[in-house]
C-alpha cells in the first residue's frame, strides 16, 4: 500500500512538471504575477506586522496585553493567559502569522498541545492590513467593506473558540510567561522568524501561481487552491459573503504553510481543515446576514454579484486534472506520512 501511495505521488508530481514545462510561457507569466504580488502586497503587508508582533511576544510587553485579556481568555475562552498575544496577534498580523506565534509559545513550554490544538482550530485570520487594506481598499476600493470582512472573519473565529470552549471540561493551565528578552535580543529574534515565515509563505505563493497559471480554472476555485492569487489575479470583484468565506478558509497555499507548524504541535491536518471550512461557512452566513445592515457594503457586493459570471470557461482538461491531483495528493500526503515542511 504504501509503494503504490509513493507510485502515484511520483507520478503526479512528475506529470505536474512535464506540464509546466509544456506550457512553460503561462507558468512563467503565473509565476512573475506571483513574484508581483508578494513584493506588493504579501512583504510589505505582512513583515513588519510580523515583526513587531513577535517582538511583542517575546519582550516584557506581552505581559500588558495578558492582563488586559487573561480574565476574558480564562473565564470564557478555557484557555490559559499565554494564548493572548499569539491568538490577538495572530487575528491582527494575518496569516500564517497566528500558527507562528502559537508554534513560539507551544515551544517555550507556555501552552500545552490541547491548547495549541484548540488555539489552532480558530487562530487564523487574513490580518488587519491584508484584508481592510489590501482587499477592501486595494480589490473592492473600499475600505469600509475591508473592515466590514475583517470584523466578519474574527466574529467566526471567536464564535469558533467560544463553542469549542463550551464543550472544554479541563481545568485552564496555570503556567506564566518565561522571562522575557531584551528589546534588541527580541529584535533580532523577531525579525529572523518573521523573515523565514514571509520568505516561505511567498515561495508557497509562486508556486500555486505557477502551477495555476498554465490552466483556466474557475474563479470560484482559485481562492481555494492560493487565497491572494485567487481573489486578486481574477479579474473580477467576487461578492462579499464569497470572499468572506474564502478569506476565514485560507485556501490550500496557506494550509501547506501550516502543516508544519501542524506537525510539530502534533496537530492532525484533517482536524484543521475541518475547523477551516466550518470557518468559512459560518463566515459566510455572517455576511450574508449582516450585510443589508450595511448599505455602502451591501451595494458593493450587489454590483459585483451582477458581475460575476457564474458560468465556466474553458479548461484545459487534462492539465487541470493534473493539478487538482496534486494538491490532492500533497495534502493527502502530509496526513498519511506527517512530513515537514
Amino acid at each position: 500500500m504504501k509503494q503504490t501511495s509513493e507510485t502515484a505521488l511520483a507520478l503526479i508530481l512528475t506529470a505536474i512538471v512535464f506540464a509546466l514545462i509544456y506550457a512553460s510561457p503561462a507558468a512563467k507569466a503565473g509565476a512573475e504575477n506571483g513574484i508581483a504580488m508578494c513584493e506588493q502586497i504579501i512583504i510589505p503587508s505582512l513583515l513588519p506586522i510580523m515583526i513587531i508582533t513577535n517582538i511583542m511576544l517575546k519582550s516584557k510587553a506581552a505581559g500588558f496585553f495578558e492582563i488586559l485579556f487573561g480574565r476574558v481568555f480564562v473565564r470564557l475562552l478555557k484557555l490559559p493567559k499565554t494564548a493572548v498575544t499569539p491568538v490577538i496577534f495572530g487575528l491582527i498580523g494575518g496569516y500564517p502569522a497566528g500558527a507562528v506565534l502559537t508554534l513560539e509559545q507551544y515551544n517555550s513550554g507556555l501552552l500545552e498541545g490541547s491548547d495549541a490544538k484548540r488555539i489552532m482550530h480558530f487562530n487564523l485570520c487574513g490580518g488587519v492590513a491584508f484584508i481592510i487594506n489590501a482587499v477592501g481598499g486595494g480589490y473592492y476600493k473600499s475600505i469600509n467593506s475591508g473592515v466590514f470582512l475583517y470584523i466578519i472573519t474574527v466574529s467566526a473565529s471567536f464564535i469558533i473558540a467560544s463553542v469549542t470552549a463550551a464543550f472544554e471540561k479541563r481545568t485552564v493551565s496555570k503556567k506564566t510567561k518565561s522571562a522575557a528578552l531584551s528589546i534588541s535580543d527580541a529584535l533580532c529574534s523577531a525579525a529572523e522568524v518573521s523573515s523565514r515565515s514571509v520568505i516561505l509563505m511567498s515561495a508557497y505563493i509562486i508556486l500555486f501561481c505557477a502551477i495555476t497559471g498554465t490552466v483556466s480554472v474557475p474563479v470560484f476555485i482559485k481562492p481555494l487552491l492560493e487565497i491572494t492569487g485567487g481573489i486578486f489575479a481574477s479579474g473580477i470583484r467576487l461578492p462579499l459573503p464569497y470572499c468572506a468565506f474564502f478569506l476565514s478558509f485560507g485556501g490550500l497555499c496557506v494550509h501547506l504553510q501550516i502543516a508544519g507548524i501542524l506537525n510539530q504541535m502534533h496537530i492532525k491536518y484533517f482536524d484543521f481543515f475541518i475547523y477551516r471550512l466550518a470557518g468559512g461557512v459560518l463566515s459566510y452566513l455572517l455576511c450574508r446576514i449582516c450585510l443589508p445592515l450595511l448599505p455602502e457594503s451591501a451595494a458593493v457586493s450587489a454590483n459585483m454579484a451582477a458581475s460575476v459570471p457564474f458560468e465556466f470557461t474553458e479548461v484545459n482538461t487534462a492539465l487541470g486534472i493534473i493539478t487538482m491531483l496534486g494538491c490532492a495528493a500533497i495534502v493527502l500526503d502530509i496526513e498519511g506520512r506527517k512530513i515537514k515542511l
